[in-house]
């Protein structure tokens, strides 16, 4: 700049000299200025840095035509202005092609990144635009014509920056993909997706691991693909395990189910052991048609149902369920009784007495009647089935010497818990009559009693 200041104030002395002169060779103005024209147009095409001898070289001529014109030799002045025009000329023609050609390069680059911001997809229309003016750039430099390919350029350049900023300002966009297929992970590892599905699983967690990083280099289209390759890895893997856990819990289920069906509680609760394997079965349908969710809370609620079978004997139920005590026997002779458990109030064959014939007294025509299976009557098992006889009274008929030995004593016998109850615990109530039972002595035959059951 203060070359040219100079050079400039050199041709407004020329320029008045020349007016100063009546006679003589003029004074090379005109070179002069296309010389110093030519210059600057070098100037502006970086010819300082593509061609610096040539510039160099145009400018130093210039200079030299200010002390020719003071010494007079105007001739060699005009040639001197000439040849500085020419060099800066040459200078202009090195440099053009080389600066469209550094700037389609930085063009190109400005593409890549804002390729890499996936402005493809976020700043479509901005992205295009550059794509077009780069390519114009190529066709110009390819045609020679390196103006226009320095101006395509320039303009491709600008464009992609723009559309890089754009893309960026839209980061958000990957960051909630990734924290998405994170939790969709998540989801996949509580279903035991490292079991029923650890290869997918450990790409998706990979893949998500990348996507966050290119999301902190400001890679977006990295980021975005690698996303995409995590969220379908995490999905397939998600299925995998929630297909995998179902047919886990069917399988529970289906264990559960059958042994209850087994257990000697399945006897007390017919209803739940029935619901347990309907349960069971639509777990199974639901499985099988890909509604896994579904099956699983069936295969729960069929398990949660083969609990309470289990359970059933030891809490004493019927298969009704109901306050019925005893069942209609086929022959139409006996009813059938199973013992109940009750830690308050445990059964034995005075109280079941008081319950079916309404006189616990009559407990001995029970303990006959099952003599095959209580062989001694102070011990009667929970869940035992016991023969019930219809008694069919008969008006007018005198009392038996049996009968009359019922009314004068009778044994509480009670159903024990388990096998380390005491067997000498009689808890007798008070008979409401006012009678105290005596204690009957069993039989001294317990040698073939049923151990108690779990």
């Amino acid at each position: 700049m203060k070359s040219a200041r100079k050079t400039a104030a050199s041709i407004v002395t020329i320029v008045v000299a020349a007016l100063s002169f009546g006679c003589g060779d003029p004074i090379p103005v005109r070179e002069m200025s296309l010389a110093r024209m030519e210059i600057t147009r070098a100037e502006s095409v970086r010819a300082d840095k593509y061609a610096p001898a040539e510039l160099g070289e145009a400018r130093k001529l210039l200079l030299g035509t200010h002390e020719l014109i003071k010494g007079d030799e105007l001739e060699k002045a005009k040639q001197g202005a000439l040849d500085s025009f020419a060099k800066a000329r040459e200078a202009y023609e090195k440099s053009l092609p080389l600066l469209a050609r550094d700037t389609m390069e930085i063009a190109e680059k400005s593409l890549g990144e804002a390729d890499e911001a996936n402005a493809d997809m976020l700043a479509r229309d901005e992205f295009e635009k550059a794509q077009a003016a780069f390519k114009t750039a190529g066709d110009s430099f390819e045609s020679k014509k390196y103006y226009e390919a320095y101006q395509a350029a320039l303009e491709a350049d600008k464009l992609a920056k723009s559309a890089r900023n754009s893309a960026l300002g839209k980061r958000a966009v990957l960051k909630e993909a990734i924290a998405e297929v994170d939790s969709v992970i998540a989801e996949a590892v509580k279903l035991n997706a490292r079991t029923h599905s650890p290869e997918k699983l450990k790409t998706a967690e990979e893949s998500n691991r990348a996507a966050a990083e290119a999301l902190d280099g400001l890679q977006l289209k990295k980021g975005f693909a690698a996303v995409a390759v995590a969220k379908t890895n995490a999905d397939e893997a998600y299925l995998d395990a929630l297909k995998g856990s179902s047919a886990d819990d069917l399988a529970a289920a289906t264990a559960a189910v059958d042994k209850a069906g087994k257990s000697k509680g399945a006897a007390f609760a017919k209803d739940e052991l029935s619901a347990s394997r309907e349960s069971l079965a639509r777990a199974r349908e639901a499985h099988d048609d890909g509604r896994y969710r579904e099956s699983m809370a069936l295969s729960a609620e069929a398990k949660r149902l083969a609990a309470s079978v289990a359970g059933a004997r030891k809490a004493g139920k019927l298969a009704a369920g109901g306050e019925k005590d005893a069942e209609e026997a086929g022959d139409g002779e006996f009813k059938t009784y199973r013992v109940k458990y009750n830690p308050s109030r445990r059964d034995c064959l005075w109280r079941i007495a008081e319950r079916q014939y309404g006189n616990p007294r009559l407990w001995t025509r029970i303990y006959e009647a099952n003599r095959d299976t209580i062989k001694n009557p102070n011990l009667i098992r929970p869940g035992q089935a016991i023969k019930i006889p219809v008694l069919t009274p008969v008006k007018g008929k005198p009392k038996s010497s049996e009968d009359k030995l019922i009314e004068q004593s009778a044994i509480r016998m009670e159903a024990a818990p388990d096998e380390d109850a005491p067997k000498d615990d009689p808890g007798v109530d008070e008979d409401p009559s006012g009678d105290q039972p005596g204690e009957v002595v069993p039989p001294d035959d317990t040698g073939d009693e049923v151990p108690l059951e779990e």
